[in-house]
């Protein structure tokens, strides 16, 4: 009896033996099977993984963090937006990464927008036809140009083969529209377009979109979170001019550390009522003259010159160049070294020589 239950004893024990191994195998593959994490840390990992996307890389065009990775080495888009007082206030006017101001006829202005991401512009307008001096412009950012019509050197330009200047024109109609709200003022105070409507055209016209090598960096900034103070002192407030009926100011609000738009006494707001504002500010000096023709068209030399730049509650005087066509625009520090932007939006001016005496910083 006694060998029989020596036997009964090994039976039990090798059993009890094989199934505590499987367990053992069993609890393995299920770590495994989980990358050896318990199901309870399951929502914890995927929280840290989304945290931590990447927030893209910096816009070439402000300096400012958050760009869409995918955008990079794209090609801006610039459009004419309309500065007439029955355009006002205008479709999108505080959001382009650049606004730049430039003489028309008879005194006035218009505004070009400047979009590093085309699918970042909003509705946009009004939309108004184009001058040369726009395009030879937009040609120094190897920007795709759109706008409503131009006149007949603008047309002159965009036709030269050699030039080869992407255009993308609301005569054509099928990417822009009229804004019924609108019916108290003329048709042209109403045409608007949108960056999904340009991104469209893009497609359609197939478009080159990939920015020449030249163009990458045109703009040089200091570090988004450390803003430098300008060497010529304190600009709390610089006015300046196109014409005697074309007045600018912008005052500085130093809890934004941001300068506030208004012309001619009245604040430049949007469709939204948000006044416009940008980190610098840039007024560039240039000799303006007439094209001697019946529209009253003028020419603007965009060769060289000198400038003012307010920034940060600041202000330094300095120099500038474009050249030819497809020359890039370049700021200069007095010292002749490549002058650095605080990281922000940026507005441009590009006023008559003849107007900078009317020009005062306080």
């Amino acid at each position: 009896m006694s060998k029989k239950k020596d036997k009964k004893k090994l039976l039990i024990l090798m059993i009890a033996t094989i199934i505590f191994i499987a367990a053992i195998i069993l609890i393995a593959v299920k770590s495994c099977g989980n990358n050896g994490e318990t199901d309870t840390t399951t929502t914890s990992e995927v929280t840290t993984t989304d945290e931590s996307q990447p927030v893209g890389t910096v816009n070439p065009l402000t300096g400012l963090s958050g760009f869409d990775k995918s955008k990079l080495g794209t090609r801006p888009v610039a459009i004419v937006i309309s500065n007439a007082p029955a355009a006002r206030p205008q479709w999108g006017i505080c959001t382009p990464d650049i606004l730049t101001q430039m003489l028309v006829e008879g005194g006035m202005t218009r505004f070009i927008g400047l979009f590093s991401d085309v699918d970042k512009m909003p509705k946009m307008g009004p939309v108004r036809s184009a001058r040369h001096d726009f395009i030879e412009y937009a040609q120094g950012f190897d920007a795709i140009f759109v706008h409503w019509g131009g006149s007949k050197y603008a047309y002159s330009a965009i036709k030269t083969d050699s030039r080869n200047i992407d255009n993308i024109d609301g005569m054509g109609g099928t990417y822009f529209r009229r804004d019924k709200s609108r019916s108290n003022v003329g048709i042209e105070h109403r045409g608007y377009t949108t960056g999904e409507d340009i991104s469209k055209a893009i497609q359609k016209k197939d478009l080159n979109t990939k920015i020449n090598d030249s163009f990458k960096s045109i703009l040089s900034f200091n570090p988004e979170n450390s803003p430098m103070d300008l060497s010529g002192g304190i600009c709390q407030k610089i006015l300046f001019r196109f014409s005697g009926s074309s007045k600018n100011e912008f005052k500085y609000n130093s809890d934004k550390n941001l300068y506030y738009f208004s012309q001619n006494g009245k604040e430049v707001k949007d469709s939204d009522g948000v006044q416009y504002s940008s980190t610098n500010v840039i007024v560039l000096y240039c000799d303006i003259s007439s094209m001697g023709d019946n529209k009253g068209c003028v020419d603007i030399d965009l060769s060289s010159g000198v400038g003012i730049v307010a920034s940060n509650g600041t202000f330094e005087n300095i120099t500038w160049s474009k050249g030819e066509y497809n020359d890039t625009l370049k700021l200069f520090a007095q010292a002749g070294s490549e002058f650095t932007l605080n990281a922000g939006k940026s507005y441009v001016g590009f006023v008559p020589n003849s107007q900078s005496k009317y020009t005062s910083v306080s």
